[in-house]
């Protein structure tokens, strides 16, 4: 395999590596919840990142002769995006989940996000439909249906879930909207600078909740197993899943980022296996098959790259045209 196929691979293998942590991450979020607040507990997530992540994007920064400059529209988008991640996707996702059920948070609150971001791509103009996107995304969805279903919990519409589940399709149409904003800058800026900023807006929408909900008491409560449920979901999770997240967001598109969401399911009930000693029913074997097979269907798609205008790379003096 020559180099530049291989490197081709690499944003593919990024986005696995993602869903793997980010699976693994959905079962130290049900052990974390058993003792912590879910507001106080990501509004800690973001806030505990912006040391680490600010000292880093200084260093990058000084060690490449570049100057800390951000158009100001783009300002306000990665601060908006970093709001509507933390308290549009997180927070609104932890609220939906009151009034329906996990299941339907598979499907509803991630499985439509493909779906709304090629329906946006596709009135943008940026995106054509074929074949293998018409086999892909169903297979996928169906395939998520799959491995949700099954049991009391399992995936259903009903009325005593249509609130929930109208929070978890709004979830779901705010991710798209995130994906498409965040492909516009991944081209512009270094991912660093971009990461520091969303983090720290994310956290600052938080911070309010964290600071009304939480004392030294309430922390003197959490056990080590919880301490280390926030350190994962912080380290692993947040900072290098979003980091590995936007870096193969730059060179897929948003469109072909948001197929690999169906990944999720898959990764989940895997983490559920391995940490919390869930067992994994055929139903979810055939569904992770599935979702296996959409996905080569739909990353082998030569056309459904979102088409973007050249953009000037940086110089070592500024980041604005």
């Amino acid at each position: 395999m020559s180099s530049g196929r291989l490197r081709a691979i690499y944003p593919h293998l990024g986005f696995v590596l993602v869903y793997l942590l980010w699976g693994g991450n959905l079962a130290s979020l049900k052990i974390g919840g058993r003792e912590w607040d879910s507001l106080v507990f990501n509004g800690l997530r973001f806030a505990s990142m912006i040391p680490i992540l600010w000292v880093y994007t200084y260093f990058y920064y000084r060690s490449r002769s570049l100057r800390f400059q951000i158009a100001g529209r783009d300002l306000l988008l990665i601060c908006g995006l970093g709001i509507l991640n933390a308290v549009g996707m997180e927070a609104l996702l932890q609220y939906a989940l009151q009034f329906s059920n996990a299941a339907n948070g598979a499907v509803l609150g991630r499985g439509f996000m493909p779906v709304i971001t090629v329906l946006i791509a596709v009135m943008a103009r940026q995106v054509k439909i074929t074949w293998r996107i018409l086999i892909g995304i169903p297979l996928a969805l169906g395939s998520v249906i799959l491995i949700v279903s099954g049991g009391a919990e399992g995936f259903h519409l009903g009325s005593e879930t249509f609130r929930g589940d109208i929070l978890l399709l709004m979830r779901s149409f705010m991710g798209a909207i995130y994906l498409i904003g965040m492909n516009r800058l991944v081209v512009k800026y270094p991912l660093p600078i971009l990461i520091s900023l969303e983090m720290t807006a994310g956290a600052l929408s938080l911070l309010p909740f964290v600071l009304l909900r939480a004392d030294g008491a309430y922390f003197a409560a959490i056990s080590q197993t919880g301490w280390i449920s926030l350190i994962y979901t912080s380290l692993l999770a947040t900072a290098v899943g979003f980091s590995l997240h936007n870096w193969s967001l730059a060179k897929l598109g948003p469109f072909k980022a948001s197929a690999y969401g169906y990944l999720l399911p898959v990764t989940a009930a895997l983490g559920g296996f391995i940490f919390l000693g869930e067992s994994i029913s055929l139903s979810q074997y055939l569904g992770g098959v599935g979702v296996l097979a959409a996905m080569f269907f739909v990353q082998r798609d030569r056309t459904s790259s979102v088409r973007r205008a050249p953009v000037p790379a940086p110089t070592a003096t500024t980041l604005t045209k």
